[in-house]
């Protein structure tokens, strides 16, 4: 089995060395970062020129044993922007999850399965005039096929990604969270009750580890730079020096940068996800690392540390 697995990798390095030009191969961390070696990543990115008559670029993703892990369709190479019918795969070969996308935004509605096969889920997508999306939870089933919520209506629990602990419990109806919902946070052991009233949270209180408490009205509250975006991307504008040689040489573009606020609101861990030149990337690093501090997220009235992502733009003027 490990030799079969080896070859299929061995055929996919070749067949994406001999077309090079009609196909991007991408190792990527679960997180989504880009990294340049097979040995860092968790799965592997193939995008492939859109089939004759679509304007769709074609996109499978592998785990790194060769098995599928996903396939869709984008109006975008990279990052890319799935539109269409996509199917996700467990790692035993299984289906995942069921969808249709539009703008990168699941609509219509989502199937989601066990990793033995059976149905788990069976959820609406809808995007609101405003952007969002919103979910109406139609159906939820136990691993054995037994049904906890149907039509909008019942007691469920839910999962983490891997089926390894009960994230959340408690009522649905009219396909929103309704009552009360008890849990606990997959990553920092927060405990938490909540109040929705119709899909929405009315009141919420977590506890730490150290039994500390926590009383919130939003489940999550993204780190923020003091004063707003709008001051922080003038406070780019004003720090950042244009590189000599890309001036010199027309080159401009945008710099993806992912670093996380502390819980002191301060930047550490910077990384560049993609970027149009190497000069451009260790400047647009150079400049946030040198950025005032920020207001920290909170998760559950906690703060934490939050990973963030910007854009630096370098535009030359004409």
């Amino acid at each position: 089995m490990k030799n079969s697995r080896f070859l299929f990798l061995s055929f996919l390095f070749i067949g994406f060395a001999a077309n090079a030009q009609r196909q991007n191969l991408y190792f990527l961390k679960n997180s989504g970062q880009h990294v340049k070696l097979r040995d860092s990543a968790d799965y592997l990115r193939i995008v492939q020129e859109p089939a004759e008559g679509s304007s769709l670029f074609i996109v499978n993703e592998h785990y790194l044993d060769g098995s599928i892990k996903s396939r869709g369709l984008s109006s975008l190479i990279d990052p890319v922007l799935y539109q269409g019918q996509y199917i996700s795969y467990f790692k035993n070969g299984r289906k995942q999850m069921m969808g249709t996308y539009k703008m990168g935004k699941l609509i219509d509605t989502a199937m989601h399965y066990y990793p033995n096969g059976n149905l788990y889920t069976v959820i609406g997508y809808q995007t609101m005039k405003d952007g969002k999306t919103s979910k109406y939870i139609k159906s939820v089933k136990d691993s054995t096929g037994k049904d906890l919520v149907v039509d909008g209506k019942g007691i469920c629990s839910f999962y983490d990604k891997d089926f390894t602990q009960v994230t959340e419990s408690g009522s649905i109806n009219n396909g929103l969270y309704d009552g009360e919902w008890i849990g606990e946070t997959e990553m920092g052991g927060l405990k938490y009750k909540e109040q929705y009233l119709d899909g929405k949270l009315v009141a919420g209180e977590s506890m730490d580890k150290e039994r500390n408490v926590y009383h919130y009205t939003k489940v999550f509250v993204q780190p923020q730079f003091k004063g707003g975006m709008e001051k922080f991307y003038t406070f780019l504008k004003t720090t950042i020096r244009y590189p000599g040689e890309c001036q010199r040489n027309g080159i401009q573009g945008k710099v993806h940068l992912k670093f996380m606020v502390m819980k002191d609101g301060s930047i550490k861990d910077i990384i560049v996800t993609k970027n149009p030149h190497h000069l451009l990337s260790v400047e647009a690093a150079r400049v946030v690392s040198q950025s005032p501090a920020w207001e920290p997220g909170l998760e559950r009235g906690k703060i934490v540390n939050v990973s963030y992502n910007v854009q630096v733009s370098f535009t030359l003027r004409r």
